[in-house]
């Protein structure tokens, strides 16, 4: 005796966002002066969010050799002259502030 049975299978819904959606995770990027052991930087501050990677004089990074510089973006860029109480202003106070 064999009896098709129809269920019904409810669908699940996934949790509503709400409007206004805030940023994850800020990445920022704060440039150290060169100290007394560093020869060269190796990275440039392009702009205001933005930096990008040289390779230091002789480096390898692949196997071929060959190494690409590569731009990264952050949500600020903080160059070597950047007080710690400007970064506090604008990485950490809005949290606070929050």
């Amino acid at each position: 005796m064999n009896r098709h049975v129809k269920c019904k299978t409810r669908k699940l819904h996934p949790k509503r966002l709400p409007n206004v959606q805030k940023d994850p995770v800020g990445v920022y990027l704060r440039v150290r002066p060169l100290s007394t052991e560093d020869e060269e930087c190796c990275i440039e501050v392009i702009s205001s969010t933005t930096a990008q990677l040289h390779p230091p004089e002789g480096f390898k990074v692949n196997r071929n050799g060959e190494y690409k510089e590569m731009q990264y973006s952050f949500k600020k860029v903080f160059g070597v002259s950047v007080s710690q109480m400007e970064l506090f202003e604008h990485v950490a106070k809005p949290l606070v502030d929050d």
